[in-house]
């Protein structure tokens, strides 16, 4: 923090002078600029109103009224960027000199493959400094994304997936190659019309504590947001910001993605999708309600993807209501937006009827509504107060999860008391005694109905979690506008506050039938838990930034810095600067660009407030003998597995680019660092191996229930816990080369790709333990070997040639993509892993120092064995030669009602075959469906979409 802090003090100081020395200039003049903005139809012209009008670089904006008159006053002199957009409309983005008032007239044409110039790419935008990629309309129909994370390949880094809807779909920015990453996925904020959506009060799992995993495949909460959620159909653009966001955005380690949906007049439109996993049909309208600028859009989705043509049985389908009603007031200087949006759908997995032997079934249902508002005033009488804006969103989604399996080979003990100590027999209320009459049975208050068995070794295990999953967010900014010498400053200040909460039933099974155990935690066991007892987290945020543009003749000079400040509910404050700068070496031609930020992610109930861990030790038993009178006896114990010391997860991001435009062509250029500290992980911490002794009975004569101890033995119960103990470096270069449209052949070209590297650690100790899963008197202490034993490194270099071949005449678009990854690599690096530097005992559960130094010198049994193998399969570079994948996406538009569009993946069904470096006789088979390295590739896919508008 001492760090931080001094460089805001420099930072505040060095903007200061900058200010300081920048006011002792000449004043300069400011202009009104005025204008209209029409529509295009049949050659004719018709005013447009509600058509936002945005002026860079002072993040200035409006709307025009119904007449499609716009003002702003005040606007500096000199060079400035205008981008004038509106639902359905192909958007203008011009650059013009003002030099006094000016009046313009703007003509926009419907956003549509008729245009010369159609935009099916990702566009490299650098708005307020920051590295971000801008997604169109027609690049999302023309890719035929089924889920928003499958824009991600429209991004330099990205590659072509397969846009079926098999598994929970999450956003990676920045990743390596082919990977995914639930660490990356949950620092990434996906901002939906203004409020970022949440998966943090996800509990769909069965037990973190032992090492399961999301519920019936549905949504990780150890994740991000599962973007199959979120139709397409009603996205008017995406903006991908995989560099330092404005200070206005928080709660995120990775990047944020802006999803922007329709608000406005459009036509009826129905559209039908299918490929070999999917089909679906959506339809959405947009309504004008009066002579204003009220409207109302509409709309309705419905989706169903198999997850194998030849296993109907599991699919997950989606059906979702939206409705998006836009109005303005007070003559246009408030204009409101309200959304509601209702959903039901998630995965389903029916009995297979040729499984007699499991007959696994299981779902992950999901059934919700979530109320949205947002807002902006613009007092145009005011030359300094030009905005205020908020935004609020309010979401319930209940969600129901089951799994149905036989379990075989079930034998284990359980005992029905949620109460740590608690000693039960089988036998409700029975006790049992020892020699000396003393009970050996604890019947804690609250067990007196309660008792212990033993599983069979085959039963049908029945359970479900249910989840009441409430999300509020509500943020509100605004924004000043004023000149200090020669220096022009946007002021943005506000703040934000954030909740969520889950209310649900829980986790709900029969004792006589609870889930199967984890072999991996010895006696480990379940119990039901409600999630209704669970407090809420949130946070507070508060923000300011300041947009500084300074102009040196022709040159532009522009700084933004910002200070984020947030309050996390259990984890504590956090200060997060975010410096962008910019300066035009050669006007008009040649940008560079500097940032520098702090980026910061709050736990989720996952890792705030996890559940205890339950251990259930046999005391004795019986049941095998076929005796009557079967004793059997069981102690719970029980740990509290909150870590309260956990720290907030930060991404500390800088950057270096430069921008070059000739003509039509532009080349965008981006170095970047990260390092991302305390990242949330689930597993094995210092703190989680806890001493019990397990003491095991037997009778004193054979025809008495009376009870003598057999063995008392100490152990170490060993459980999961959240910490924040991942540590990522990640370092790389991103490029977008684009050339733009030959008019002469009526093609574009587009080349864009990144070289990423990254190494990932923990600051724990790694923790190994021979005879983890032995008996009570085989089982030993647990080996502490040096913090950071491990590191893993990987990297890739891939690259994206697009060419896009259009004619307006026809409205005929073809893209051939070419994806190439040209390295891909990973290793690890081993640091002292022969030898532990501590060990936990067994006797105490406490930390203790291992005073041997070589292995050679350890001749005591319970300390050989917890010497770990030296084994380090992965220490040769495992690195896979270059792989092209080939794609072809075409559209036609038929009139000006039918669109139809066809897709190929790997259309020339490229499976390249691969040796192992580290095995010479393992050989992969990349691009196959179910592939043995963890790389999912592109297996040949194909789909195709129709459109009618009326």
């Amino acid at each position: 923090m001492s760090d931080q802090k001094c460089f805001i003090r420099y930072t505040f100081l060095l903007w200061t002078l900058c200010v300081a020395a920048i006011s002792a200039n000449a004043q300069q003049a400011e202009i009104k600029l005025r204008g209209t903005v029409y529509e295009i139809q049949q050659d004719n012209l018709r005013p447009l109103g509600a058509a936002s009008v945005k002026v860079f670089p002072y993040s200035l904006q409006t709307h025009a009224n119904e007449q499609g008159e716009f003002q702003l006053d005040d606007i500096p002199t000199g060079v400035v960027r205008i981008v004038v957009s509106h639902v359905g409309m192909a958007d203008l983005d011009t650059t013009i000199t003002l030099v006094r008032d000016q009046e313009l007239r703007f003509m926009m044409r419907p956003n549509s493959y008729r245009l010369r110039e159609v935009n099916v790419t990702g566009q490299s935008a650098y708005i307020n400094g920051s590295s971000s990629t801008h997604i169109g309309r027609n690049a999302i129909d023309h890719l035929q994304a089924n889920s928003l994370s499958d824009v991600m390949s429209l991004v330099p880094g990205g590659l072509v997936v397969n846009p079926n809807l098999n598994e929970p779909k999450q956003i990676n920015i920045r990743n390596v190659a082919n990977a995914t990453s639930n660490t990356n996925a949950f620092g990434t904020s996906i901002v939906l019309n203004g409020a970022p959506v949440s998966n943090n009060a996800n509990l769909q799992t069965l037990t973190p504590v032992h090492g399961a995993a999301s519920m019936a495949g549905g949504t990780p909460p150890a994740g991000g947001f599962d973007t199959r959620n979120i139709p397409l159909y009603n996205i008017e653009s995406v903006e991908v910001i995989r560099g330092i966001p404005s200070v206005k955005y928080g709660d995120m380690t990775s990047g944020a993605v802006i999803v922007n949906q329709k608000a406005g007049v459009h036509p009826l439109t129905v559209e039908g999708s299918t490929n070999p996993n999917l089909y679906g049909i959506n339809l959405s309208k947009g309504f004008s309600l009066n002579d204003k600028q009220d409207a109302l859009s509409i709309g309705a989705d419905y989706v169903r993807n198999t997850h194998d043509p030849v296993q109907s049985y599991l699919f997950y389908e989606r059906t979702s209501l939206n409705a998006l009603y836009s109005s303005s007031w007070i003559k246009n200087k408030l204009r409101t937006h309200y959304g509601l949006v209702v959903f039901q759908g998630g995965e389903t997995r029916r009995q297979n009827p040729n499984d007699e032997t499991r007959q696994l079934r299981s779902s992950a249902k999901e059934l919700g509504w979530v109320l949205n508002s947002s807002g902006t005033y613009r007092p145009q009488s005011s030359s300094w107060w030009r905005e205020f804006s908020y935004s609020g969103r309010i979401g319930v989604t209940d969600k129901d999860g089951y799994n149905q399996q036989r379990y075989t080979a079930a034998n284990a003990a359980y005992g029905m008391s949620i109460q740590d100590g608690a000693v039960l027999s089988n036998t409700a209320g029975g006790r049992l005694f020892d020699e000396e009459g003393r009970e050996i049975t604890r019947i804690l208050s609250g067990d007196e109905n309660r008792y212990a068995l033993y599983l069979p070794s085959t039963y049908l295990g029945m359970h479900r979690i249910e989840g009441k999953e409430f999300n509020a967010f509500f943020s509100a900014n605004t924004t000043f506008f004023h000149r200090i010498g020669g220096s022009h400053h946007t002021w943005l200040a506000g703040g934000d506050f954030k909740a969520d909460r889950n209310s649900g039933a829980g986790r709900i099974f029969a004792d006589s039938l609870p889930p199967y155990r984890n072999l991996g935690y010895v006696n480990s066991s379940f119990r039901n838990w409600a999630f209704d007892n669970i407090p809420a987290i949130y946070q507070l945020g508060a923000f300011v930034e300041d947009n500084v543009v300074y102009r040196i003749g022709k040159h532009n000079v522009n700084l933004i810095a910002g200070l984020r400040y947030d309050h996390f509910s259990g984890v504590g404050d956090r200060l997060s600067p975010r410096i962008n700068f910019s300066v035009d070496i050669v006007p008009n031609t040649a940008v560079l660009r500097l940032g520098y930020g702090s980026l910061a992610k709050a736990p989720s109930l996952l890792y705030a407030h996890p559940e205890p861990a339950y251990f259930d030790y046999i005391n004795i038993n019986e049941m095998a003998s076929g005796r009557e009178d079967a004793l059997f006896m069981t102690t719970t114990s029980v740990f509290d597995t909150k870590n309260n010391d956990l720290k907030i997860a930060t991404n500390t991001k800088m950057e270096a680019g430069v921008d070059l435009r000739l003509g039509k062509s532009q080349l965008h250029v981006t170095l970047f660092q990260e390092k991302l500290r305390n990242a949330y992980g689930i597993g094995p911490t210092i703190n989680t191996f806890r001493p019990v002794k397990y003491i095991q009975y037997e009778r004193v004569q054979a025809d008495d229930p009376t009870l003598r101890i057999a063995s008392s033995n100490p152990v170490l119960a060993s459980f999961n816990q959240p910490h924040s103990n991942n540590q990522l470096d990640k370092w790389g270069l991103e490029f977008d080369l684009n050339l733009g449209r030959i008019d002469a052949i009526r093609t574009a070209f587009q080349l864009y790709g990144a070289h990423i590297r990254q190494k990932s650690y923990s600051s724990d100790y790694f923790f190994y333990d021979e005879q983890s899963s032995a008996g009570a008197t085989e089982r030993t202490h647990i080996g502490l070997y040096e913090p950071g034993m491990t590191t893993a490194y990987e990297k890739s270099t891939v690259t994206t040639l697009k060419v896009t071949h259009n004619i307006p005449s026809i409205g005929f678009v073809v893209t051939l993509t070419t994806d190439a990854i040209w390295n891909e690599s990973d290793w690890t690096v081993y640091g002292n892993d022969s030898i532990p530097v501590k060990y936990i005992s067994k006797q105490d559960g406490q930390v203790h120092d291992f005073d041997f130094k070589n292995r050679e010198d350890v001749t005591e049994k319970e300390f050989q064995e917890i010497l770990r193998p030296v084994s380090r399969p992965y220490e040769i570079v495992e690195s896979f030669p270059a792989m092209f994948n080939f794609n072809i996406n075409i559209s036609k538009e038929i009139k000006d009602f039918l669109k139809i569009s066809f897709f190929a993946n790997n259309m020339f069904r490229s499976y390249p075959v691969a040796q192992s470096d580290r095995i010479g006789t393992v050989y992969y088979t990349r691009n196959m469906s179910n592939p043995t390295r963890n790389s999912p590739g592109l297996p040949f896919f194909f789909g195709f979409r129709v459109g009618a508008k009326f």
